[in-house]
C-alpha cells in the first residue's frame, strides 16, 4: 500500500511571511510523519525559494497560463484555468478561503488552517482600506471591491466552505474565538511551530556590539510601526531601533520622516534568512511588537527562543499567548504608547533579559517543533482514519 497523499495549498507564494512558515513546517510534518507531501499554488515567486527553507518540499504552480503577473494567474487560476483536475489526494489542507473554493468540489477529506477571518469579507470600511494598502500591488485591492459588489454572496460561501470541512485549525485562541462565533464550530487550536533552528535553549552565539531595540515582521501600516517610532520616542533608554522585514519605498519614507521628527535612530535591515534574524534575536535588548489584535504572530515566540524579553499590547490577542507579563516580557496597557516605551524601559533599566534569560528561554518551548507537531499529526490522522 503507498503512502497517503496529501497537497497543502495556497494561492501565491511570493511573500517572506508567517504562513509561508507554517506551510513549510506543516509539510515537514506530515513528511516525518509518513505522507506523500505536494505543495500547491497559483503563483510562484523562484525567489521566495531563496529567502525560505522549503529544501526538500515539492512545490507545483497548477497554473495551466503561467505570466509573471501574480494578480491575473490568481484570476486565471480560478476561472477554471488550473491543473487541480490531475490531483486526488487522500486530504488537502488549505490556508485562505480562496482555495476552500477552489477545492470545494473535490471528493476527499479536507481541513483548512485559518490564521484569521478573510480581511476583505469581514473587517470594517476604514480597516479593509488600511490591510488593502498594506502591501505592493493591486490583487487586495481587488477583494476589497468585490468584497462592496458581493460581499452578501462570498460571505455566505465562505461560511458554508468552511463548515463543510472535515477539520478546521486555528492558530491561537485569540483566532479561535473570532473564527467559532463567525462559523459556529468547533476549531482546533494549533499554534504556528518554531523553525527548527529556534530550538529553545539554542540562541546565536554571534555577537552584535551595539545595544539596540529590535523589531521584526512584514513593515506594513497596519502593524503600526508608527506606534513603534513614537513609543521609542518617549523611552528614557535612547536605543536605536532595527527593523527586519520588507517595506514599500513609500512606507520606509513614512517612517524614516517620523523618526527624523522624532529623533529616533532606526536601521532598515531589509528581509534576513533564518541564521542572520536569529543573530539579531539573540543580540537585542528587547523585541518590541507594535501589532494591535495580532492574531498570533510568531516572531515574539522567535525572540522568546533565542532568550530576549518581548513587549507587546495586553489586549488579550496572539501575542498575549506567547508573553507571560513580568517572566518573559510584559503588556503594555492597550494602545497607550506612553505605557508601551515604559515596559520597554524596564527590561532594560532592570537588567531584565540577564536576570530571566532562562525563564525567557524555557517559555518558548511549548512553541518548538515536536511540541507542534504532535497534536497536528493527531488531528490529521483522527480525519482521515476515522470511519464515515
Amino acid at each position: 500500500m503507498g503512502r497517503i497523499k496529501v497537497c497543502l495549498i495556497y494561492e501565491f507564494l511570493s511573500e517572506q511571511g508567517g504562513l509561508e512558515r507554517e506551510i513549510i513546517n506543516h509539510a515537514n510534518f506530515l513528511k516525518q510523519a509518513g505522507f506523500d507531501v505536494e505543495v500547491l499554488t497559483c503563483h510562484l515567486n523562484p525567489e521566495i525559494l531563496k529567502l525560505m527553507p522549503f529544501e526538500g518540499i515539492k512545490i507545483t504552480n497548477i497554473s495551466k497560463i503561467k505570466t509573471p503577473f501574480e494578480s491575473l494567474n490568481l484570476i486565471l487560476c480560478f476561472f477554471g484555468l488550473n491543473n487541480l483536475n490531475k490531483y486526488s489526494p487522500g486530504i488537502f489542507l488549505s490556508y485562505s478561503a480562496p482555495c476552500n473554493y477552489l477545492i470545494r468540489k473535490k471528493r476527499c477529506k479536507k481541513a483548512n488552517y485559518i490564521n484569521h477571518v478573510p480581511h476583505f469579507l469581514y473587517l470594517s470600511g476604514k480597516e479593509k482600506a488600511e490591510w488593502a494598502s498594506s502591501t505592493q500591488g493591486v490583487k487586495r485591492w481587488m477583494s476589497v471591491a468585490l468584497s462592496y459588489i458581493l460581499g452578501y454572496l462570498l460571505k455566505k460561501i465562505d461560511k458554508r466552505l468552511v463548515r463543510k470541512n472535515d477539520l478546521n485549525f486555528a492558530n491561537s485562541k485569540f483566532t479561535k474565538k473570532t473564527i467559532d462565533r463567525i462559523y459556529s464550530i468547533s476549531s482546533i487550536v494549533s499554534y504556528p511551530p518554531l523553525d527548527p533552528r529556534f530550538k529553545p535553549f539554542n540562541p546565536s552565539k554571534a555577537g552584535i556590539k551595539e545595544r539596540f531595540i529590535f523589531s521584526s515582521s512584514r513593515i506594513i501600516p497596519d502593524k503600526k510601526y508608527e506606534w513603534l517610532i513614537e513609543a521609542l520616542s518617549y523611552m528614557k533608554s535612547k536605543l536605536p531601533l532595527y527593523i527586519a522585514g520588507s517595506v514599500q519605498p513609500d512606507y520606509r519614507k513614512k517612517l524614516l520622516g517620523l523618526a527624523e521628527k522624532m529623533k529616533v535612530k532606526i536601521n532598515f535591515l531589509g528581509r534576513l534568512n533564518t541564521e542572520q534574524i536569529r543573530e539579531y534575536y539573540s543580540n537585542a535588548s528587547v523585541f518590541a511588537f507594535p501589532a494591535p489584535k495580532e492574531d498570533f504572530g510568531l516572531v515574539p515566540a522567535e525572540s522568546l527562543a533565542c532568550g530576549t524579553p518581548v513587549v507587546v499590547w495586553g489586549d488579550g490577542a496572539g501575542p498575549t499567548e506567547q508573553v507571560i507579563d513580568g517572566v518573559n516580557g510584559f503588556y503594555a496597557q492597550p494602545y497607550n504608547i506612553k505605557d508601551f516605551a515604559r515596559k520597554s524601559d524596564l527590561c532594560i533599566d532592570t537588567n531584565f533579559k540577564k536576570k530571566n534569560k532562562n525563564k525567557i528561554i524555557k517559555s518558548s518551548r511549548k512553541f518548538s517543533t515536536e511540541e507542534i507537531k504532535k497534536g497536528f499529526i493527531k488531528e490529521i490522522n483522527k480525519i482521515l482514519f476515522s470511519r464515515p
